[in-house]
């Protein structure tokens, strides 16, 4: 990125490097100007919002019809987006097109990226016309032809949509200003000092929100801070563009347990009666329950600068994001909730931080702050503490939950709870999968497709209302195309929560339109659960509704029953749903259970409740008080077991139910599942149906192996059918594995490639010992019991590594120079709860790892690129903690690119330092050393000369210490960096080193 500070010195790229090709094929039509990112310029009315824009200039005499040309930012796909009505060009005349993303008429199918991209534009045959290929962007400043001179190109502070561009451009971006304080929390008044590196600049500040222009207050000595406020500087200098701007929050002597939001921008964009998203306004539409147009009905975005501070009140992120107000009918409600987009127009096209800590997700290309939905006149976590129930035992795609409080230009805006988007992003974050191949479906009568096409989603409904699902043939097809567990898992929570607003309505789906992809549930929306609505008390029977066939309305009409009543014709299904539904009575939805999740939530925001009743006095205004709320979920959880029962004794002729007590010789050897549920508690009594079978699993830990069953069953397979006529017991015996003294260790695991790079699964293997192994016939075996006995004379050599294949040719195709490669294992790898199992000749166990791209464990390597890495092979390889996702593709063979040793000596580092790369010049390993003083964010990043960036070697939260991080262009880039002088950066908060070094092939 730019400035770079090299050597102690500024070198300030003046512009970025424009390659044109101008053909004009007899036409008079160019690209004249653009702008990248536009927060404030010019408004679009046909949208009222500030989009990207390209300006068309006709040059001749005559004037020129648009309709049927293309315009495109891939110059690979020329016909990328037509114009599709008639749009003039007057003689010597301007038209502005919008990147907007709208795909209608001069508004485009595309936005333009703000870090560098094409425009093209070319005729209706599709040929060329002009293009135009630009570098990194600044908001609110264009780019554009000079006048005198077409050929040249400059950048323009003051941009001229659909007029003559200014004869003289901008050549140097002004560096930002420094500011004596940083955003945070302080216990006093605070005296703000602003600097500048460059002479005779011009300071200019607001104090409302708003970016600062030419006509804004100039600082010119300490600004004083009392209170709760929000201070934007910019720096201006005649023949220069106007710097980015600083934005600065300051919290004086305020107090709250929780994470919290600064949201800063202009007062404009969100109570504005034209341009407002928050307000009811003058160019709004009629929708979401309302009675008439309302401004936040409109799918309107406006930028924002967004700062997040963590519990211990330490600034953990600051982006400049979008937001558009989210939701349904709750958008009528005073406090609103927010979903922000991460776009590179606005300068981040991720937010690339763990928001939640139980998650290991930390990219995310959109969140949401919500205002807890229909629950927001009850509880302010109903939806929180349901998904929390279900993540804890269910198989399901839920939204995570974490509180926070969010200020608004410095004024307190109450409590948000930050969820996931549950949207195509969320797909390729939690599973891998390629969001541009994916159908994600919001549920209707025809299912609607927010992602993809509602095709194989119609076929399905098609195939289930047409045949005879009594029939084991049809319900093969069905378990090839539908992941049953999260089928059954999605209905059981909706129909146990008891849900009053289900299933009609609030229901997705999805799948990846692949060999093998099957359809999956996400879970949102559960404000009308556990009581939150009349509609779903404790002894509602929404296993009644939910099987309606002659619902003709809202909430249950006959098309959203029809999947669940079909498939209960099959009696396998049937079975595994009944209990399965059971299982979960058992430990998901537990009573005393429930109960703990409910008071520990309840407690994280109860320090918080009063000053949000106080900010929004609707808030919470059902009943007799926030805690007769959470009464009413507490009498659910204790009345609606019984009551459940009933429904199911109704509904499936169930006479009555048994008692089984399950246990384990010893818990910590193993685990017990029933219809793959866990059954945690030892000893447990639970209670199931009667007469109905029971799939029950025994699978012993790492290290550990099952013996045997005892009880009602004395099976020495792991796997059995139980069905209760009585009351009984059940044991599952474990006993450990005899180890081998061997130390070979399963170092790093490629599980599910990326679309782009797929070399099929492999794991490698490392010795730690000085001397080589002999690995003939060993096994390596999965979780399913696969196997694969290693050929006679295969050795891994002392400190060396073995990578071991699924398709060895696949693998060489993507990576012609890797070494120890061998291979063919006959089996695939899973992406959730796999484990792999190394034993030696004699059987013996060397080295066993369980993993899976949930919970603890990073979901990156699931399909996006990234292998699984072991941070040091003299870790423990059985801890999640101990495994990281690596850099892109992984380093087969190879020292990870995860082992980044921490200087040992307990001093630690007294201020921020990067040092020179050693050995330098290198090829193709070099090791980049830099200090940190204090725990904080840190990127370091490689660049080549032109400022592209070629590698993000470290992106993450880091303590205090000395770090040695490993640059191999050989692991990361193959061939495709080549010999010359390349620049590494590290930032850490307000600290930025850059150095050279040299790469010689």
């Amino acid at each position: 990125m730019l400035p770079f500070y090299l050597t102690g010195k500024r070198i300030i790229l003046s512009f970025i490097f424009i390659l044109l090709t101008n053909v004009l094929n007899g036409q008079n039509l160019t690209v004249n100007e653009f702008m990248a990112s536009n927060s404030k310029t010019i408004l679009d009315k046909d949208f009222n919002s500030y989009s990207d824009w390209i300006e068309i200039y006709n040059s001749g005499s005559s004037p020129i019809n648009l309709k049927n040309y293309y315009v495109t930012d891939d110059l690979k796909l020329p016909t990328k987006y037509q114009i599709n009505i008639d749009c003039i060009v007057a003689a010597n005349g301007y038209v502005l097109l919008w990147a907007d993303d709208v795909n209608t008429g001069i508004h485009t199918n595309f936005k333009l990226s703000g870090s560098g991209e094409s425009i093209g534009l070319f005729d209706a045959n599709a040929q060329l016309i002009d293009t135009v290929n630009f570098g990194e962007q600044q908001t609110d400043v264009s780019q554009g032809r000079l006048p005198s001179d077409p050929n040249n190109w400059a950048k323009f502070s003051t941009a001229t949509p659909g007029r003559a561009n200014l004869e003289s451009g901008i050549y140097n971006l002004l560096p930002p200003p420094t500011v004596s304080h940083q955003s945070g929390f302080y216990n006093s008044s605070l005296n703000i000092g602003i600097t500048h590196s460059v002479s005779d600049v011009t300071i200019r500040y607001t104090i409302d929100g708003s970016v600062p222009g030419v006509s804004s207050k100039i600082y010119q000595t300490s600004l004083q801070v009392d209170s709760n406020s929000v201070l934007r500087f910019r720096a201006f200098k005649n023949g220069y563009s106007p710097s980015i701007t600083e934005t600065r929050t300051y919290f004086i002597n305020e107090k709250t347990d929780l994470p919290v939001f600064s949201l800063v921008t202009d007062p404009a964009n969100f109570f504005s009666d034209t341009t407002g998203i928050y307000v009811i306004g003058t160019r709004g539409v009629t929708s979401h329950c309302s009675t008439g147009p309302r401004n936040w009905n409109q799918d309107w975005e406006r930028p924002v600068s967004l700062e997040f501070f963590e519990t211990n009140k330490e600034l953990a992120f600051k982006v400049n994001t979008g937001v558009k107000i989210y939701g349904g009918c709750t958008r009528l409600y005073a406090q609103k909730s927010l979903a922000f987009y991460m776009r590179g127009e606005y300068g981040d096209d991720k937010l690339r931080y763990r928001l939640f800590d139980d998650a290991p997700i930390s990219e995310f290309n959109n969140f949401i702050l919500r205002s807890s939905g229909q629950d927001w006149w009850r509880t302010m976590f109903r939806d929180g503490m349901v998904q929390t129930l279900l993540e804890q035992g269910m198989k399901l795609d839920y939204s995570n939950y974490r509180p926070s409080v969010l200020f608004i230009n410095g004024k307190y805006w109450g409590i948000h709870n930050i969820r996931e988007k549950m949207n195509e992003y969320y797909t390729f974050y939690h599973h891998g999968a390629d969001i541009n191949n994916i159908d994600l479906i919001e549920i209707s009568k025809s299912g609607r497709a927010t992602s993809g096409d509602s095709i194989a989603y119609n076929e399905m409904i098609n195939f289930l209302a047409t045949k005879n699902m009594a029939d084991p043939a049809n319900y093969v097809y069905i378990k090839s195309i539908v992941d049953i567990d999260e089928y059954i898992d999605y209905q059981i929570a909706e129909i146990y929560g008891a849900n009053g607003d289900w299933p009609g309505s609030n229901m997705k789906l999805w799948r990846e339109r692949k060999a093998g992809g099957k359809w999956r549930w996400m879970i949102y929306d559960m404000d009308f659960t556990f009581g939150g609505n009349a509609k779903g008390m404790f002894d509602t029977n929404t296993l009644a509704q939910a099987t309606l066939a002659t619902g003709t309305s809202w909430p249950n009409p006959s098309w959203s029953t029809l999947m669940l009543r079909k498939l209960l014709e099959n009696v396998e299904f049937k079975n595994e749903f009944i209990q399965r539904f059971a299982a979960h009575m058992n430990t998901t939805f537990e009573k005393n259970h429930v109960l703990a999740v409910i008071d520990s939530m309840a407690k994280d925001i109860a320090l918080e409740v009063p000053r949000h009743k106080l900010r929004w006095s609707q808030s919470i205004s059902y009943g007799t008080g926030w805690q007769s709320q959470i009464d009413i979920m507490k009498t659910f959880a204790e009345k609606r077991p019984s009551f459940m029962r009933e429904h199911i004794y109704a509904k499936f002729g169930v006479t009555t139910s048994h008692s089984l007590v399950i246990s384990r010789n010893n818990p910590a050897l193993g685990k017990v599942f029933i219809y793959s549920v866990e059954m945690k508690k030892n000893d447990a009594t639970n209670i199931f149906f009667k007469g109905i079978p029971l799939r029950i699993k025994a699978l012993a830990l790492p290290g550990y192996r099952f013996v045997q069953w005892e009880g009602v069953s004395n099976s020495t397979s792991p796997e059995i059918s139980v069905t209760l006529e009585s009351n009984t017991t059940l044991t599952a015996i474990f006993t450990q594995t005899e180890l081998s003294d061997k130390s070979i260790v399963i170092n790093e695991i490629n599980y599910k490639c990326s679309p782009v790079f797929d070399t099929e699964d492999w794991i490698e293997l490392y010795n730690p010992d000085d001397k080589n192994v002999d690995l003939s016939k060993w096994i390596l075996s999965d979780s399913k019991s696969n196997q694969h006995v290693f050929a006679a004379g295969i050795t891994i050599n002392a400190k060396g590594y073995l990578v071991f294949c699924r398709d060895t040719v696949k693998f060489k195709k993507q990576r012609p120079n890797a070494k120890n490669i061998i291979g063919d294992f006959g089996f695939g790898l899973s992406s959730n709860d796999e484990r792999i199992t190394l034993l030696d000749s004699f059987n013996k166990i060397i080295d066993e790892v369980s993993y899976s791209s949930r919970g603890l464990w990073s979901s990156l390597p699931n399909g996006k690129g990234s292998t699984l890495s072991l941070i040091d092979p003299q870790l423990d390889n059985s801890q999640a903690s101990n495994w990281k996702a690596s850099q892109l593709y992984g380093t087969p063979g190879y020292l990870n690119d995860v082992y980044t040793e921490v200087e040992k000596d307990n001093a630690l580092p007294k201020e921020f330092g990067l040092y020179q790369n050693y050995p330098n010049p290198f090829n193709p390993e070099t090791t980049i050393s830099f200090s940190i003083p204090k725990s904080s964010h840190v990127t370091l990043k490689v660049f080549d000369v032109l400022g592209r960036e070629v590698a993000t070697l470290i992106d993450e939260y880091k303590q205090a210490g000395t770090y040695y991080e490993k640059f191999n262009v050989e692991t990361r880039h193959g061939a495709s960096l080549h010999s010359g002088v390349y620049f590494y950066q590290l930032r850490v908060d307000n600290f930025t080193a850059t150095k050279k070094l040299v790469l010689m092939k």
